[in-house]
């Protein structure tokens, strides 16, 4: 299936909202630009579950006027949740899988050999591992937030957060922390709901922006239904999937073959940077590069969207060719 809801305007701006059949699901693409022939970046949103695409327009327009800007709903997320999606494909394998279809999809769609992607928080997780089975197809990666190994990304934060408590005397928070205990949690899905809401509370996953409100504001009232709907669904199956199976980037990805950008939040806590800047200081790659939000947590591109224009810019001209 493949369905456009909104078209090209004319030889140049593109706002195109289409359903494709990806790993025997309709999912969603919404694809927008101001030049039909600009290079083309994916995003690939995190969560697991929570869709970029209904805040495209508020945060991606600068983007827009330099490249064909493609946000996908993954299997289970926004526009692309449906009640019958099976259990089982919930799955890193399949998420993967899916990742290649899209691209495979756009390159073939506008006649193209490359393109750029870029992974945020869960979608960084799909976006290490894409680049790696398929350097070929893409100029630069780019890692928002990025997820490197995920124990240790657990034990950094909750740490992290327990001495804050203290530190600010927060009682009501030092409780809840302390009845969780430390990971790997008890109740995963309890337990981790918990500590991120501590984690948010205390400005280390979001600082200036709100993505559920902007979320909510930005879609329509069954919409907004279908992305906690998916979130929900995907928490439960592919959250619990990615936990138990593990991620661990520092033993199974230790080279690249495209070159590679990280943008890391300094109050990221969510995943904390200093894994980041440890991992890349080993990775090998023909370049890569450690840069740091200074005013920003979890969501560098939607917190200093200027800065992060700036670097995909720099990013053409050392790439593009």
């Amino acid at each position: 299936m493949n369905r456009v809801l909104q078209g090209i305007n004319n030889d140049n701006i593109v706002n195109e909202s289409t359903i494709i059949t990806i790993g025997g699901v309709d999912q969603h693409i919404l694809i927008r630009g101001n030049r039909v022939n600009n290079p083309i970046i994916l995003f690939l949103h995190g969560g697991p579950g929570i869709p970029s695409s209904p805040n495209a327009v508020q945060y991606q327009t600068r983007i827009e006027d330099h490249f064909l800007v493609i946000n996908w709903d993954q299997r289970g997320a926004g526009k692309s949740y449906y009640d019958n999606i099976p259990k089982e494909t919930m799955n890193l394998e399949q998420f993967v899988s899916d990742t290649a279809e899209v691209i495979d999809f756009l390159l073939t769609k506008f006649n193209r050999k490359k393109l750029y992607i870029a992974g945020q928080s869960f979608g960084s997780i799909i976006g290490l591992d894409i680049i790696t089975r398929y350097p070929e197809k893409f100029y630069a990666y780019i890692g928002i937030g990025q997820v490197i190994d995920l124990k240790e990304n657990e034990k950094i934060s909750y740490d992290f957060l327990l001495e804050k408590s203290k530190e600010k005397k927060h009682v009501t928070a030092l409780k809840e922390l302390e009845e969780i205990g430390a990971p790997p949690y008890a109740n995963l899905l309890r337990d981790i709901s918990i500590q991120r809401k501590w984690l948010n509370e205390f400005d280390c996953i979001e600082r200036k922006c709100n993505i559920y409100k902007e979320l909510k504001d930005n879609s329509s009232d069954k919409e907004f239904e279908n992305i906690v709907k998916g979130a929900s669904f995907t928490a439960t199956n592919l959250l619990t999937h990615l936990f138990e199976r593990g991620i661990n980037f520092f033993n199974t990805i230790q080279e690249i073959e495209v070159p590679a950008y990280f943008c890391m939040g300094r109050y990221d806590y969510a995943s904390p940077s200093m894994i980041v800047d440890k991992y890349v200081k080993q990775l090998k790659a023909p370049k890569k590069e450690c840069i740091w939000f200074e005013h920003s947590a979890h969501f560098p591109d939607y917190e200093e969207p200027v800065k992060f224009v700036n670097l995909l810019l720099r990013i053409l001209e050392e790439t593009y060719y």
